[in-house]
């Protein structure tokens, strides 16, 4: 099962990254044209001009021509597990603050190693398909389950109840591509500490696998708690991504 989903993810990622499945079977640094495959995820409705990838110590950089001939002369030569220094950030964004962008965050995801089995809690799990999630829209409870995008909408949850009906956490997935569906987490404060969010993302990631889709976590370097989550809940590490964004400008600075 791994080495299927690896090669669905290199599949994935050669989409979004404008290159062939076959680039991720060396570590030889890579750039090319950015462009909008069809089938690749789409996080902004705003026109990119750079996108950073790493894979097995592998960079992948997709640039448009504006901004290429500069990465290839400064980050192309940079080893991918060195890229999220601060040194190398910074430089990164002074150079793309020039063209308006800025870095939004570091990323770091997680592919399923195992369908593991559900540990038996002191709470039911409720499940929640692509139209029951609506009524959720505008809870802030569960910022992080749900992105409520059109680019990648939320397709599946489950939810920790106990006897009550009350919620305890809740999990879900959002549709990042055809291949590809990633998990959100957000446990109430209440519950914390009782293995309710781990319990919950080994459900959907199952309930995933189960549906012939590829279960994905990401979560950012200085979130270990969500990192122990991931690996608890039968996932390890794979890729990581560099976001970008467009600088939004304040009525002031104009």
């Amino acid at each position: 099962m791994k080495e299927d989903i690896i090669y669905k993810v290199k599949d994935q990622l050669a989409k979004d990254y404008n290159c062939s499945i076959e680039d991720f079977n060396n570590k030889d640094n890579l750039i090319t044209d950015i462009a909008e495959v069809k089938g690749s995820r789409k996080y902004t409705d705003d026109k990119e001009i750079i996108k950073i990838l790493i894979f097995n110590g592998k960079l992948v950089i997709s640039a448009d021509k504006s901004i290429k001939e500069w990465c290839k002369e400064n980050l192309l030569n940079i080893p991918g597990e060195w890229m999220f220094l601060y040194s190398v950030l910074r430089k990164i964004d002074k150079k793309i603050n020039e063209f308006g962008y800025e870095i939004d965050n570091t990323h770091h995801y997680y592919l399923p190693k195992e369908n593991n089995e559900l540990v038996n809690e002191n709470y039911k799990l409720k499940w929640f398909e692509e139209d029951e999630i609506l009524q959720f829209k505008g809870d802030n409870r569960f910022d992080e389950a749900f992105a409520f995008n059109k680019n990648y909408p939320d397709v599946l949850a489950v939810a920790a109840v106990d006897d009550n009906d009350n919620i305890l956490g809740m999990a879900g997935a959002s549709k990042d591509s055809d291949i590809m569906w990633q998990i959100g987490i957000n446990v109430m404060k209440e519950a914390n500490g009782k293995g309710i969010a781990s319990t919950i993302v080994r459900a959907v990631k199952n309930e995933i696998l189960k549906r012939d889709k590829v279960p994905f976590y990401g979560t950012v370097e200085s979130h270990i708690i969500s990192q122990k989550v991931a690996l608890k809940s039968g996932f390890y590490p794979v890729f990581a991504e560099i976001k970008f964004k467009k600088i939004k400008i304040s009525k002031e600075d104009k």
